[in-house]
């Protein structure tokens, strides 16, 4: 009786672990084929149908006389888009079934299905089925995604009932032509091809619902989809997908059908990212149901406010009400968050508005901003929290500005509010530069003053202006130690060699000098290291003079240079006067010598300037002579004298010669030295101090213009 127990139960072991077994590999198989189907392709196919890929069906041809009739199909649809089957019962049982009618495309490049369901004619969608044709085949536009888009639920169903496929992805030119490269499209399209486009990507036909909006559509295919999904992989983020296209039906339903994407990130973005840039409606829906407003993007580390400016496509008065929106919402905490470039919201702003100025990636139906819009959004962030932005450390929003914005006359309102509101000038920008750098240079380019009207000047140098009123400074550098100095120096060498609009461009250039060396910029400071004193670098500016002509701007910069504090007794040391081999061996034993002496050299070189009729050169030299010491001025003639007897001053020279001997035998008169003392008694400044002194009008002009 044991023995006859022990093998009962032995028995029923081995029929519970058979049993066991065959549930396990079951439930193996099971899932294999789920995974296959979420891998897609052929190897999908071959465990959807085994037979599929060794039916002749799928390369089954059409006759002549086929594509006759089923061109005559198309001529009916097209004349009555709900005729049935049963009206075309006589023609249709002409077509053989073992032929391919999908072959046969009409003038759109498309064939009988496409064209039916885009009809929404679901009878003549179920004769087609019931050939045992391949819906999941084709370049495009497949039958299940434009029932999808265009939401023909019935057509939707019965393409599903035979084997139309959720998961494949492919691109969409219905109901615009077939594109034959379509593909391609995407690199090559024109602009105006896409307006008929429903997607130039890959896509899957829950995809192209929510590109229709249709939610009903959506439902339906999330049910028959929940099976394709296996227990540990993430389901397709549909909100996501839904807020970015604007879908707004889809969105209401996906708020409550999956709440667990409100918050959720996927490819860099939260949903309220995507809905921000939509309708107000579209952010107010997802705060209700506790999106959060604080997150930032992954990567870039950008703020919803960050992608409102920089990514939206909004009126002006749209994005004011989703700002006010978010910051209501938690978000006027991070309103001075800058994202991983440093760009705070404010300075996403102000690049929006020079993106609207270039109308860069904007639609011509799209209004755009003027600036009184910008000026209105950029003092509701002031109010609202954001002057620290302003300041951010390492991208000044003043820089910003000068950097981004074209419209000169807006740049200086822009400026003029910001520094009213705090803005600190001396805060360097993203590449290093002061706000006063990145203004000046651009003068650097070849030739921008040719294209700046009168009214471009004028704003230049007014937002010149309030930024030294507001403490920027005049002797401040770029990384590559490149000094505002340096620049109009270059600009002026520049224009002088291009000599377009000669008179217009010096005089600004002057202009913009004055106004630095009223504010304090340094004139006895090493220039650069090949030029150790402006002097040299003025001495450069006359070796490119094109003629005698140019000797008048050259004159103005000098006397500017003088009236605020430049030195004409430094002694220098230069070689752009050396040329002969004797002239070299000479010029080396004197010495350095201060400015007058080189330059007198320099002239002695230029036929065109020692022959000039009007003798423009001595306006130069007695500017030097009226300014320089005693001391200074009479041993630099004595070393011109030196040198005129050895032969480095060309006896051809001859008014040159006369004047350098009228300068040693003709004294100062008393007027003369009493300026020159005055001159030295207020730091050789007369541009600055000369309105301190109680002396009449005329001896100030007198004392600052060095008149003879």
């Amino acid at each position: 009786m044991r023995i006859c127990n022990t093998y009962k139960l032995h028995s029923l072991i081995q029929k519970l672990i058979k049993s066991t077994l065959v549930i396990l590999l079951k439930e193996t198989v099971k899932m294999v084929k789920l995974l296959c189907i979420k891998m897609g392709g052929t190897v999908s196919h071959f465990f959807q149908s085994g037979s599929a890929l060794l039916s002749a069906g799928n390369h089954r041809g059409c006759s002549e006389q086929t594509r006759t009739r089923i061109r005559t199909v198309f001529d009916a649809l097209r004349a009555n888009p709900k005729v049935t089957a049963h009206r075309l019962e006589g023609l249709l049982s002409q077509i053989p079934k073992s032929e391919n009618i999908l072959v046969v495309h009409n003038e759109e490049g498309y064939n009988l299905l496409q064209k039916c369901v885009g009809i929404n004619n679901v009878d003549m969608v179920r004769w087609i089925l019931s050939r045992n044709t391949d819906l999941n085949r084709g370049p495009c536009s497949f039958p299940l995604h434009i029932a999808c888009l265009k939401g023909y639920d019935d057509c939707v169903e019965l393409l599903l009932k035979h084997g139309a496929r959720i998961d494949v992805e492919a691109r969409m030119c219905w109901p615009g032509p077939h594109n034959q490269a379509c593909e391609e499209r995407g690199k090559f399209c024109v602009p105006d091809d896409r307006a008929d486009r429903s997607s130039d990507k890959l896509q899957s036909a829950i995809c192209y619902a929510i590109d229709g909006d249709q939610v009903e559509t959506l439902e339906l295919l999330m049910q028959q989809g929940e099976d394709h999904w296996l227990p540990w992989q993430q389901k397709r983020p549909l909100l996501h997908i839904a807020c970015e296209r604007g879908a707004w039906n889809c969105v209401k339903y996906l708020v409550a059908e999956r709440s667990e994407e409100i918050n959720q990130c996927y490819d860099e973005y939260y949903p309220i990212h995507q809905a921000a840039l939509r309708p107000i409606k579209f952010l107010e829906l997802l705060i209700s149901c506790g999106a959060s407003t604080s997150v930032c993007t992954a990567t870039q580390q950008m703020t919803v406010l960050h992608l409102v400016f920089l990514l939206g496509k909004k009126s002006a008065e749209e994005t004011l009400q989703t700002c006010k929106l978010l910051l209501d919402h938690g978000l006027r905490e991070k309103i001075n968050q800058a994202d991983s470039l440093g760009n705070t919201p404010l300075h996403g702003l102000i690049v929006r508005y020079a993106l609207e100025e270039a109308r860069y990636g904007y639609d011509s139906d799209n209004q755009p901003w003027n600036k009184w819009d910008v000026l209105h959004l950029v003092r509701f962030l002031l109010q609202n929290g954001a002057r620290p932005s302003i300041n951010q450390p390492g991208n000044s929003a003043l820089a910003c500005v000068l950097r981004h914005v074209r419209d000169w006359e807006f740049r200086y309102e822009l400026l003029n509010m910001l520094l009213q509101e705090g803005g600190n000038p001396n805060v360097v920008g993203r590449d290093g530069s002061v706000p006063l750098m990145v203004c000046l240079v651009p003068l650097i380019n070849k030739d921008p003053l040719h294209h700046f009207t009168h009214t471009m000047k004028v704003c230049y140098l007014n937002c010149v202006r309030i930024l030294l009123k507001h403490g920027a400074n005049p002797n401040c550098s770029s990384r590559s130690n490149l000094t505002p100095l340096h620049v109009l120096m270059f600009s002026a060498s520049e224009n002088m060699t291009l000599g377009r609009d000669l008179d217009q461009n010096m005089e600004f250039i002057r202009s913009l000098l004055v106004l630095l060396l009223q504010h304090g910029l340094q004139t006895n400071i090493q220039f650069s290291t090949r030029a150790h004193h402006i002097w040299q670098a003025l001495l450069g500016m006359l070796s490119s003079t094109r003629n005698s002509c140019d000797m008048q701007h050259v004159y103005n910069l000098t006397l500017t240079f003088l009236q605020y504090g430049a030195n004409p007794d430094i002694s220098i040391a230069c070689s752009t006067c050396e040329t002969s081999v004797a002239s070299q061996i000479y010029l080396r034993s004197a010495g350095s010598l201060p400015v007058l002496y080189h330059y007198v050299i320099l002239i002695s070189r230029k036929d065109d300037l020692i022959f000039d009729s009007q003798q423009r050169f001595a306006s130069l030299i007695w500017l030097y002579a009226l300014t320089m010491g005693h001391k200074e001025l009479y041993s630099t003639l004595a070393a011109l004298l030196r040198a005129q007897e050895a032969g480095i001053i060309p006896v051809r020279a001859t008014a040159l010669c006369a004047l350098l001997k009228e300068l040693n035998t003709r004294p100062r008169t008393l007027k003369q030295m009493v300026r020159c003392v005055i001159y030295r008694c207020i730091d050789r400044q007369p541009g600055l101090n000369v309105n301190k002194l109680p002396l009449p009008p005329s001896l100030k002009d007198y004392i600052l213009n060095f008149e003879q």
